[in-house]
């Protein structure tokens, strides 16, 4: 059996959806695969899996659309947009689809605290390594269309440099606190806020190469995260992470960081009583081979999505500090 086959023969029955929850799943699969290579460890672990979660069902009875803009946030129509999309995998190349859809709805790469973006990018990660995985491609393809919310686009630029300092005056700003107080859910936060002018006005991007970019978002998101353990702040850099896998599909990739750069800080906004600290942990003396090999003992999928993550990202970025971030969730268990 490889890869493929097993994310295939769960992902052809599962929806990406699980009441109003997301199926980590075909993430998981991906992710343990990539930390272990271990084929009979991922059967084990997506049989439990499946057996402890409550997954969606496909629904073999559905709507006929014609077009894919229709099924545009429409969870109940998944699976009309699956049948669009590969259609039209068959008739065209699959990275001009990928790269179409991510373009024309760049605005919604945040939709579901990032988890369109991330199923995407650990599809595309699998076709890489296995060509019978476009169905999974295909299937990302179309949750990232059917779980649709559009964020924003901040305008005022920083210097990453002065990140924190940045993040805290909003974080502390009266007006905004009152928004955040206002509205109950994480959805009704992020729609009060994007509606809100003094917010567009006063929210940033982040000034300097892509590099400059992503280290900054880093240096946020990694003490914030050891510091806290929230979960939105771990879908950041999960988030962040398949940003980067994506890289090459988008038109203009500083579009693409900023726009997930107002994404960012608008989800750190709607979690009560975060702390933005100066100083990230002192790095553990644990090898990423001892991390790496925890995290995939874990029955967290989280745990195993962070670890994969944020070994990716350090071996890109030089920030071993990652390893405190992987280890802390490792250890909810």
């Amino acid at each position: 059996m490889t890869i493929g086959e097993i994310i295939n023969t769960y992902g052809r029955k599962q929806s990406p959806y699980m009441r109003s929850l997301v199926n980590h799943l075909p993430m998981g699969q991906l992710a343990l695969f990539k930390l272990t290579n271990d084929l009979d460890k991922v059967k084990e672990y997506s049989e439990k899996y499946a057996q402890d979660s409550k997954i969606n069902p496909v629904k073999s009875e559905y709507p006929k659309i014609n077009l894919l803009e229709e099924t545009l946030g429409k969870r109940e129509l998944y699976e009309s947009a699956l049948e669009i999309i590969q259609e039209e995998i068959r008739e065209e190349n699959v990275d001009n689809i990928i790269e179409e859809i991510l373009n024309k709805y760049i605005l919604g790469m945040s939709a579901g605290i990032f988890h369109t973006l991330i199923r995407l990018a650990y599809g595309v990660e699998g076709y890489k390594m296995d060509k019978d995985l476009i169905y999974e491609v295909s299937r990302a393809l179309a949750y990232y269309v059917t779980g649709y919310r559009e964020g924003e686009l901040f305008t005022k630029e920083i210097n990453g440099e002065n990140i924190i300092d940045e993040m805290r005056q909003i974080a502390d700003d009266s007006h905004i606190k009152e928004i955040i107080a206002s509205n109950k859910t994480l959805g009704q936060r992020l729609k009060a806020l994007y509606n809100d002018k003094f917010y567009m006005d006063e929210g940033f991007i982040i000034g300097g190469d892509e590099d400059e970019k992503i280290k900054s978002l880093l240096k946020l998101l990694i003490p914030a995260y050891d510091d806290s353990g929230n979960i939105v702040v771990l879908h950041c850099i999960t988030g962040l992470h398949a940003l980067i896998v994506l890289k090459q599909y988008f038109y203009d990739f500083h579009k693409a960081l900023n726009v997930f750069t107002t994404t960012v800080i608008s989800h750190l906004m709607t979690v009560d009583s975060l702390k933005y600290p100066d100083k990230i942990q002192d790095i553990s003396e644990l090898s990423w081979d001892c991390i790496r090999i925890k995290g995939a003992r874990s029955s967290d999928v989280h745990a195993i999505k962070l670890t994969y993550s944020a070994y990716e990202l350090d071996k890109i970025y030089n920030i071993p500090q990652l390893k405190n971030s992987a280890l802390k969730r490792i250890k909810r268990n």
